[in-house]
């Protein structure tokens, strides 16, 4: 796999797993979201379907999960050389550390896409369009900094 690929994975699994991403991201977030779409749209139809979407979730793990020992740990994500994304993959973290022994196996990774998948897909077909995704992410920047200013 491409080392560009192994980037585009990571974001994905910040950005769409979480749905809350950084500030800076959220900024960002159109073009990286759009890169990750076409990226994962395999077949080039103009949209993610379920299919496309599981190859995506097992290569974007099996790129993450160095040691191949069947979890992404804290030591492969900061091992990531885009520090921007070691920090948005470290979110996600968080947030699909089910268990809290701060490591992804592959069942929490494939719980909290097929969750993200679920909410993006709008129309319910089963697909995802790019402007599916955009409203979605969008929304999750939204959502990001709405909580963060309840917290202040």
């Amino acid at each position: 796999m491409k080392l560009k690929k192994v980037f585009s994975v990571a974001a994905v699994a910040c950005a769409a797993v979480a749905a809350v991403p950084l500030a800076a991201m959220a900024q960002a977030q159109p073009t990286v979201s759009r890169r990750i779409f076409l990226d994962a749209d395999l077949n080039k139809d103009g949209f993610v379907d379920l299919d496309e979407f599981h190859k995506d979730v097992v290569n974007g793990f099996h790129a993450l999960d160095h040691n191949r020992d069947g979890y992404i740990t804290v030591e492969e994500i900061r091992a990531i050389p885009d520090k921007t994304r070691v920090e948005l993959v470290l979110k996600m973290l968080k947030v699909a550390d089910k268990d809290g022994d701060l490591r992804l196996s592959f069942r929490e990774v494939v719980e909290a896409r097929m969750d993200f998948f679920d909410k993006a897909d709008s129309n319910r077909d089963e697909r995802l369009s790019l402007e599916e995704t955009l409203v979605f992410d969008a929304g999750g920047a939204q959502r990001a900094a709405a909580a963060a200013q309840k917290k202040k």
